[in-house]
């Protein structure tokens, strides 16, 4: 399985919650938060974005699957 992992650069505030989850998925650059990688592999990876995601406090962190 393989999923997308994004950021809404709209609306991320930059509050840093994804990189204190998991800082090899995510850095905060300019103000917002930046995936280190924008296709995931493994449901480890997945569910550890997945994670991440439901945290955020403005939603801006997206896991979503890859088109075909």
């Amino acid at each position: 399985m393989r999923m997308l992992l994004t950021i809404d650069r709209e609306a991320c505030a930059g509050a840093g919650t994804c990189v204190a989850m998991n800082p090899g998925l995510f850095r905060v650059e300019d103000g917002t938060g930046v995936p280190l990688r924008a296709v995931l592999e493994g449901e480890e990876a997945i569910e550890a974005a997945r994670d991440v995601a439901e945290c955020c406090p403005t939603e801006a962190v997206l896991v979503t699957p890859e088109a075909t």
